[in-house]
């Protein structure tokens, strides 16, 4: 039941927000019309302003500078975790061979 009466209220709030609004929008219609008179159109030549990216083209390249060597470094590590065991086994068998042969000549 306390959920319902929570639903309830919400909605006569939001009732009570909307018919609020719409008596404010009433009321400043008038003023809104006689900003809107003031603007003039059609004068003068509308132009592009270019935005300074210097900054941003300096801290883009900067970033992709960064990224390529964090890739670089990941696909090294990731060369060496791949040969690991290879590498371990063939220093074994070779160590192994330089022990005993001696022993065996």
């Amino acid at each position: 039941m306390p959920e319902e009466e929570k639903i309830e209220e919400t909605v006569e709030t939001e009732e009570v927000v909307a018919e609020e609004v719409s008596e404010e929008a009433t009321e400043e219609a008038p003023e809104e019309e006689a900003a809107g008179e003031a603007i003039t159109y059609g004068v003068g030549t509308p132009m592009v302003i270019e935005p300074f990216m210097e900054p941003f083209e300096t801290a883009v390249e900067s970033v992709r500078r960064r990224s390529q060597l964090i890739a670089r470094n990941q696909k090294l590590d990731s060369g060496f975790t791949a040969g690991a065991p290879l590498g371990v086994a063939a220093g074994i068998l070779f160590a192994l061979i330089l022990v005993l042969a001696p022993l065996f000549w």
